[in-house]
């Protein structure tokens, strides 16, 4: 739609809020009141005739009032898209709780479940991380702590806000001395070295001397390895999937059928979030129903972001309704983009 006739706009705009809160085909008479009779009903009976004959507007059933079509949600999303962050709707109230969550889970291993949480709670709709790829991830230092029973606890700190811990048994009793001494062995010859080079014989060539470090050094180095060899293509935490369970789009059993498909598979859910997300880097894409090249999803609507941690990327995703509050989930994304770009370079690791 062009900006050629602005009232039309803003009878769509009307049309789509209207429905977004009820899921229920709008009457002329709602707009009227939603628009506080600036605009008689004659006219917004007109403008609704024309928005279906042009495809953005739908009518259900002969007697019933209007629904948007996809175009009709595009046409709204576009408008939101080009706005300046956070005017859409409350953006800027939404910082406060951003940097907060982002502070508080900074540098913990539960960083991408708290920003599956955070974006969940933002957008009340089913929110999605997919983390940075752990391959190519470089590892930082590695930590060595005692247990009982000759146990020690490895901790793997990684560039990428995020760390792998793993505990085994060690051949001799250990002090913390000796531990502090082979986790220094350890940290020289992997700092900067990817998950990639590290499970692939970093370790592996280890060649150390019969102190009590080096011995704790050589059994880290061989009984480790797990740590690294189950690694994931990439962290992925989905949140809020009660959000939606309730609205009557679901009364259609095929409909939580196909959408509980998708969210079963974490391999499907890795797949689609890699060809959807936008290569640009501050590039929000929305993909509205049918619109979705995801043929069990084509009743959803999907919004996703690259995002970075620390120098690696990963994807937010919101999975929704058609009907969902657009301008909520897309200032809520903006706003959380916003605060990992402004987390402490360096710093969003374990300290």
């Amino acid at each position: 739609m062009t900006s050629r006739d602005s009232r039309l706009d803003t009878v769509l705009e009307a049309v789509v809020r209207l429905y977004s809160r009820t899921g229920q085909p709008v009457s002329s008479a709602l707009v009227v009141q939603w628009l506080g009779g600036a605009v008689c009903s004659a006219t917004v009976r007109g403008d609704m005739g024309l928005l279906e004959r042009e495809g953005y507007l739908a009518k259900p059933h002969v007697s019933a009032g209007r629904v948007p079509t996809d175009a009709g949600f595009r046409a709204f999303v576009n408008r939101l898209l080009v706005a300046p962050p956070g005017e859409a709707t409350a953006g800027r109230s939404l910082r406060a709780l951003v940097d907060r969550e982002l502070e508080r889970s900074r540098g913990t291993h539960a960083m991408v479940k708290a920003l599956a949480a955070l974006l969940c709670r933002l957008t009340d709709n089913i929110g999605i991380i997919l983390g940075p790829a752990w391959d190519q991830v470089r590892a930082r230092r590695l930590d060595l702590y005692p247990k009982e029973q000759r146990r020690v606890l490895m901790v793997l700190v990684l560039d990428n806000a995020l760390v792998r811990t793993g505990t085994f048994a060690v051949d001799l009793d250990v002090t913390p001395e000796a531990l502090d001494d082979a986790a220094r062995i350890l940290s020289e010859r992997i700092s900067g070295r990817t998950i990639d080079e590290i499970r692939h014989g970093v370790l592996a060539s280890l060649d150390t001397d019969d102190s009590d470090a080096g011995r704790i050094a050589r059994d880290v180095a061989r009984n480790g390895a797990s740590l690294f060899d189950d690694v994931e293509a990439a962290d992925l935490e989905l949140m809020g999937v009660a959000n939606v369970l309730d609205e009557p789009e679901f009364s259609d059993p095929g409909q939580l059928k196909r959408l509980v498909k998708f969210l079963e598979s974490p391999r499907e859910i890795r797949s689609a979030l890699r060809r959807l997300s936008p290569e640009n880097e501050d590039g929000i894409a929305v993909w509205i129903g049918s619109e979705n090249p995801i043929g069990e999803l084509q009743a959803f609507s999907l919004v996703s972001s690259p995002f970075r941690l620390g120098e690696q990327r990963g994807v937010l995703a919101v999975l929704g309704l058609r009907r969902m509050s657009y301008d909520r989930t897309i200032a809520g994304m903006q706003v959380l983009i916003q605060g990992l770009k402004q987390l402490p370079r360096g710093q969003e690791g374990p300290t």
